[in-house]
């Protein structure tokens, strides 16, 4: 009984965390733009902000975590009857929804969960010392603790 909505879980583990990392440099580059449109010189009407020093602020995510309920099968390749060899298998998993409980007879009780927690770490020691970037404007010298 596989579901065609059944995927390797390192998979699905995979596309939640690439989705958070997309989400995060999103929100990094809108504070770029909107810090880098406030200390734009031309831009006389955010003078105001520029004298008083103000910055946008940072948003993160600082944890995602997921728990999902599964139903997990293992599949793929297992051995071949002509070399012997062992080839790896793999676990799917299904989301349990109302559509794969009615095809299959599935009960929900018998779900598995997957609960998993994706956590910002501190950048490598080298990576601190990079050089920030020029974001193109000086911040004004009247603002404090310029």
């Amino acid at each position: 009984m596989m579901d065609v909505l059944a995927v390797p879980l390192g998979e699905l583990i995979s596309a939640i965390g690439r989705s958070v990392a997309g989400a995060q440099q999103t929100m990094d580059e809108r504070f770029i733009e909107h810090f880098s449109a406030i200390y734009d010189p031309s831009v006389a009407a955010f003078e105001p902000l520029r004298a008083i020093g103000y910055q946008p602020t940072w948003y993160q995510i600082p944890e995602a975590t997921a728990e999902i309920a599964l139903a997990i099968t293992v599949g793929g390749p297992q051995v071949d009857a002509a070399s012997s060899v062992s080839r790896r298998r793999d676990l799917y998993g299904a989301p349990v929804d109302a559509g794969y409980q009615s095809r299959f007879s599935y009960r929900l009780k018998t779900a598995s969960s997957l609960k998993f927690r994706i956590v910002p770490v501190p950048p490598p020691e080298a990576a601190t010392r990079l050089p920030s970037p020029d974001l193109g404007s000086e911040p004004d010298p009247r603002a404090p603790g310029a």
